[in-house]
């Protein structure tokens, strides 16, 4: 979940034909976030399929995993996903987060991480002030980490919410330190994600 990575098609490669097509121009690159925020960009320009900013989230997302291609492919298993999809990408532009993230959860399977992720780009393509962050196991286990004693943090297991509320307040949060300390949001969060902090 780092700055970008390479689109293996052999990893991916029991994409449907359809799917591979809208991502085809990507074979053999690196996906970089910018990238997908790009992708986003055009689909809220219009013209483009909204599974194309979707697929690459998730290429971007899984990266070489394996199970990438499988959980995928449930995701776009049916009509009424790809509609939920639609309409959550179309409440995001209109700044309604809460009916965004809503929608998502309906597809079953698609859990926190992997949600978050979608409503990160998309709410950065468009251009909200406030746009949410991607809230995966290990930025929430970095969070706990660096609040709680070493000795508490090596006992218990952490996983981030999949509730709205916790998800708003877990987005207030990053916003407001990225104020403080006059950086931007995402920044806070890729570093929590890359856990580089050391202890003295």
């Amino acid at each position: 979940m780092g700055t970008g990575y390479e689109y293996k098609i052999k990893i991916w490669d029991k994409l449907s034909a359809a799917h591979k097509l809208l991502v085809k121009d990507f074979e053999g690159k690196v996906i970089t976030r910018a990238d997908v925020i790009k992708s986003f960009d055009d689909y809220y320009r219009g013209g483009m399929n909204v599974l194309r900013p979707f697929l690459l989230t998730m290429i971007w997302g899984f990266d070489d995993t394996g199970y990438g291609t499988y959980r995928t492919n449930q995701y776009l298993a049916s009509k009424e996903n790809i509609e939920l999809i639609k309409q959550s990408m179309d409440a995001v532009q209109k700044g309604d987060i809460k009916t965004a993230f809503t929608k998502l959860l309906k597809i079953k399977g698609l859990g926190i991480s992997y949600l978050s992720k979608v409503l990160y780009f998309a709410s950065k393509s468009a251009g909200l002030k406030d746009y949410t962050l991607i809230f995966d196991i290990r930025v929430a286990s970095s969070l706990v980490q660096l609040t709680v004693p070493n000795e508490i943090y090596e006992i218990v297991t952490v996983s981030p919410s999949s509730k709205y509320d916790n998800f708003e307040k877990y987005n207030k949060l990053l916003h407001n330190l990225a104020a403080n300390y006059n950086v931007e949001a995402d920044a806070i969060e890729l570093f929590l994600f890359e856990q580089k902090f050391k202890f003295i």
